[in-house]
């Protein structure tokens, strides 16, 4: 009983004096956070965009596949120098970059599946007008007036 009343005392005058508890260095603490992240999510992201870039080069043959390749790009491009800048600046909360990170990771991951299903459907014909031979390739190709359709590759 004696024991507690002298640790309640010393805990009261702890408490009173302002005394603090030791805490640890955040600085260490937010570039160990900003390697994890990097490794985790900023790879991620890297794959990701040399995937986009692949695409893109396969959507070329489709006007409007290389706007949509284009468009997804250019969100893309902007939601990872956010992430950069954010992970370089300490005085950046890191629980908004990593907020990002997952959404973004999570959004370009399925925009990359619908871009190769779109991929998956372009098409190659072939057409002819007299000894002219012209191959058309698009999601769905047509032959140019006067030409006739020869075969169809994939």
């Amino acid at each position: 009983m004696r024991n507690l009343r002298v640790i309640g005392i010393v805990v009261s005058v702890l408490i009173t004096t302002g005394i603090q508890p030791a805490q640890a260095d955040t600085a260490s603490d937010r570039a160990a956070t900003v390697a994890i992240l990097q490794q985790k999510y900023v790879s991620v992201l890297n794959t990701q965009h040399a995937t986009l870039l692949a695409l893109k080069e396969k959507m070329k043959v489709d006007a409007g596949l290389l706007k949509q390749a284009n468009s997804v790009l250019a969100d893309f491009d902007s939601n990872y120098a956010a992430i950069v800048n954010g992970l370089a600046n300490e005085n950046q909360a890191l629980q908004p970059i990593i907020d990002l990170c997952e959404e973004e990771v999570e959004e370009f991951g399925n925009s990359i599946y619908q871009l190769q299903q779109m991929v998956k459907k372009i098409q190659t014909i072939q057409c002819i007008k007299g000894k002219t031979t012209k191959r058309i390739v698009g999601l769905a190709p047509k032959c140019p007036t006067g030409y006739k359709l020869s075969k169809l590759t994939k």
